[in-house]
């Protein structure tokens, strides 16, 4: 099969994101310590044929990565945050409305 037998990628696609679910199952089910070990064997792996200054430049830019992704999850966990408050707010409302309904019928 040559890659114009693939399809482009759509909902119905089976190959949509196979190599993102293997990588997903594998790598974040990892123990919290092979995670710290991947990571050190990885980093000391890119090191070996880098120059000092390619090190640096590097490490930066991997670090700016992990600066923007922890950034984006930060935003996102405010989101749902302020969602899941306004979703409690909302229930408390709707709850007052109907006890208020309740004591209007009372007094009738």
């Amino acid at each position: 099969m040559n890659n114009n037998d693939r399809c482009s990628g759509g909902p119905n696609c089976p190959y949509t994101n196979d190599f993102g679910n293997i990588l997903s199952s594998c790598f974040f089910s990892l123990p919290p310590k092979q995670f710290a070990l991947l990571s050190s064997l990885i980093g000391i792996l890119l090191v070996d044929n880098l120059d000092i200054d390619q090190q640096n430049s590097l490490g930066n830019f991997i670090v700016n990565i992990g600066q923007a992704i922890l950034a984006a999850a930060a935003q996102g966990e405010v989101i749902e945050s302020s969602k899941k408050k306004n979703d409690h707010l909302h229930q408390q409302i709707e709850l007052l409305k109907k006890q208020i309904c309740a004591l209007e019928q009372e007094l009738q």
